[in-house]
């Protein structure tokens, strides 16, 4: 009897020792399973915000993983647990937390996590805004290791935090050495998607191209696959390789894991077309673009394409360009297109009505009307020979009128920026016509010429002679104000000078006379402002 009990005692302590055992390994295996699904939103995720989903699953990984704490502290899967723990805090940025478990970690004795959390200690460090201390962590950790991965999580890691520093050589250099490095073919794709991603947008479209066709090379997936070859069409045409992007065009249009994209290899087309001058068949196929595939972002880029066709000289037409972009605004979808065209639109709408009844205006109201237009299409819309027109028609027409100076230097600006030597002559006009302006001041500097620019030389020696002797100061800001009223240094001799007689001579109408300079000339300076103030207690007394 008593050894039949035992027996069953013995099996049932078995069986409860196997349960326990069952338990703590599921209640592991599901902390696990959380991990990973939170690992593969986060990589599909690269360089992006990271996903609400994500977010949760990491925090599922929190929960399971004390349970083991609590629960099962003898587990053999404490320490697995606890690492799973510390990344989970990693990725939803508590860094504080994530830091003490992986600080705990490395005082385990022979723990095998050990190095693995010298790399995300490293990582906090980053956090804490200490990237270069991060990366010189990083880089002697690499000798440390002999698992490929590990190595590649290292140097994607070291590029990631040379790419928050805007070092972007080092940064693309770690990304390809960790992506080669990399067993898994999904984060390979994710790296050089994203890599071509920023070296598009910056235009290194050589370098663009080769990371693009090497997440052709990695990828399995439809959606990579087409968003790839669609770029690579598009950096042959903006290269100026048109027959290259037709060729692919032709050869992806009638494949049909291409047909979700059509319409953007229809679009590229026709862009295309307009490349080569075709500018009538682009206006064409671009509004049947627009009417073909309503309320898509195809739709609405190629209404923006056919505003900026009549945003160009010769065929500038404000009011269709307007009607294009409003095109555009009505597509019922989202686009980042459209906070471009909402800011565009509201200046060609100020253009339509400087345009309204012009040959009625007064020749004050002309050029004032020319010189504004020419400053919105050029410094806001940046289509610089567009401008050029309006400011030739102030040169032409206008030359007496207090908008010629600034025309003559926005010319020197405009075709500086676009490389055209015709710059030369606006500089001399304003350096020999208008030696005192600011426009003289501004171009000394920039084109680091030996002219000297008076009022700035006198307002300094004014300055370095107030320490010593004050009356040749004040003479000194005087001669300031002879060079011209409306300069920089004028407003800061005008505003001292009102100060001096106001403090320092107690002549109140000396002191008012200069205050009001400051306050006509630079009402919205800080010095107009001040002075202002005080011609209001002047005047309230």
């Amino acid at each position: 009897m008593n050894s039949k009990f035992n027996s069953k005692l013995l099996k049932y302590l078995c069986l409860l020792i196997f349960l326990k055992g069952c338990a703590y390994f599921n209640t592991f295996y599901n902390a696990e399973q959380h991990f990973e699904l939170a690992e593969r939103i986060r990589i599909e995720n690269l360089g992006k915000d990271l996903p609400s989903r994500a977010i949760q699953e990491y925090a599922m990984v929190i929960e399971k993983s004390d349970k083991i704490f609590t629960d099962y502290p003898d587990s053999k899967y404490y320490n697995d647990a606890l690492i799973l723990k510390g990344k989970s805090h990693y990725f939803r940025r508590e860094y504080d937390s994530a830091e003490l478990i992986f600080n705990d970690i490395i005082k385990i004795e022979e723990s095998k996590y050990q190095i693995e959390a010298r790399y995300w200690l490293a990582l906090c460090k980053w956090r804490d805004r200490k990237p270069i201390p991060a990366i010189n962590e990083l880089q002697k950790l690499i000798n440390d290791v002999n698992d490929k991965d590990f190595q590649s999580n290292i140097y994607l890691s070291i590029g990631e935090i040379y790419l928050s520093l805007n070092d972007k050589n080092n940064a693309f250099k770690n990304f390809d050495q960790g992506a080669k490095l990399s067993k898994n073919r999904n984060l390979r794709e994710q790296i050089y998607f994203q890599i071509g991603e920023i070296l598009f947008d910056e235009k290194n479209y050589d370098s663009a191209l080769d990371s693009y066709q090497k997440v052709l090379k990695n990828t399995i997936s439809l959606t990579r696959i087409q968003d790839s070859n669609l770029k690579i069409i598009q950096i042959y045409r903006l290269k100026g390789d048109l027959d290259k992007s037709t060729d692919k065009i032709k050869q992806l249009i009638v494949d049909d894991n291409f047909s979700s994209i059509k319409p953007d290899l229809d679009l590229e087309l026709v862009k295309i077309e307009y490349s080569r001058g075709k500018v009538d068949f682009a206006i064409e196929n671009f509004d049947r673009i627009g009417q073909d595939y309503k309320n898509t972002q195809t739709s609405v880029e190629a209404y923006y394409m056919l505003s900026e066709i009549y945003l160009t000289y010769p065929r500038i037409d404000f009011e269709k360009a307007n009607f294009f972009m409003n095109e555009a605004m009505r597509q019922n979808v989202n686009s980042p297109l459209k906070i471009i065209i909402v800011k565009t639109r509201n200046d060609v709408e100020k253009l339509i009505e400087l345009e309204k009844n012009f040959e009625q205006l007064t020749s004050y109201q002309k050029a004032e009307n020319l010189f504004i237009s020419g400053q919105i299409i050029a410094f806001n819309l940046a289509n610089y020979n567009e401008a050029k027109i309006y400011f030739d028609k102030i040169v032409k027409n206008f030359s007496d009128s207090i908008f010629y100076e600034q025309t003559i230097f926005a010319l020197y600006i405009i075709n500086k920026k676009l490389s055209d030597e015709s710059y030369l002559n606006y500089r001399n006009e304003i350096i020999e016509n208008y030696p005192y302006s600011d426009f003289a001041k501004y171009i000394i500097r920039n084109d680091n010429l030996d002219n000297e620019h008076a009022p700035s030389s006198s307002l300094l020696e004014a300055e370095k002679v107030r320490k010593t002797n004050l009356n040749d100061s004040i003479n000194l800001y005087k001669e300031v104000l002879k060079t011209g009223k409306d300069t920089e240094s004028s407003k800061i001799a005008a505003y001292f000078l009102g100060m001096y007689y106001d403090y320092e001579a107690a002549q109140i109408d000396s002191a008012k006379f200069y205050y009001n300079l400051v306050a006509r000339d630079f009402p919205l300076s800080e010095q107009g402002q001040k002075a202002s103030k005080r011609l209001e207690i002047f005047y309230a007394k």
